[in-house]
């Protein structure tokens, strides 16, 4: 008696599981789709105009600039994620993998990065780069990584970090940052 009852509750919640998912998968949105960056932002501004760099934050260095930093060919280096994080995948001349990765959030802040970094308990360390108050940044379990942080029009990053033999991922991050600095000062 009690196995049959179990089962019945069973089926009822997957029942009530099915009717409450598929519930908000049939709803229409009003209003008119726009591409990316496009549109009005509610205040009568288009996004175009307030935000002129939407979707171009990846091209502030281009990849052959990017290639050279670490070390690789410029000829083998591939964007593998564009989004609120920029990300490229090199091969390096020593002939191993290398991540890049950049990061701008525009509300973002170096404070709330050092507190991030320094609760995964990461090697922080303080300094200045092109004049502007940054952080450079070593994970504990990843000995080859490093990223820098640099407090700029919110907050701007690079981690660089190779597969396998490479060169020293903190210059190489730091030489992104001054790069990114100088373009975008």
């Amino acid at each position: 008696m009690m196995h049959r009852k179990t089962k019945s509750l069973f089926a009822a919640a997957c029942i009530a599981l099915v009717a409450f998912t598929s519930a908000g998968c049939g709803g229409t949105v009003d209003g008119e789709a726009v591409m990316p960056g496009r549109g009005d932002l509610g205040d009568g501004t288009p996004a175009e105009q307030k935000y002129p760099n939407l979707l171009k934050e990846c091209d502030v260095l281009t990849t052959d600039v990017l290639a050279k930093a670490v070390d690789a060919d410029p000829r083998d280096i591939q964007s593998t994620f564009v989004g609120a994080l920029c990300r490229w995948q090199a091969m390096s001349k020593s002939g191993g993998l290398v991540d890049i990765t950049r990061f701008w959030f525009e509300t973002g802040s170096l404070e709330a990065e050092k507190a991030t970094a320094n609760s995964l308990k990461y090697n922080v360390q303080e300094r200045a780069i092109q004049g502007i108050p940054s952080i450079v940044m070593k994970p504990p379990d990843q000995p080859g990584a490093c990223g820098v942080a640099s407090d700029a029009a919110g907050v701007v990053g690079w981690w660089v970090n190779p597969q396998g033999q490479g060169g020293d991922s903190c210059t190489q991050a730091i030489k992104l940052m001054e790069m990114t600095l100088s373009v975008n000062i």
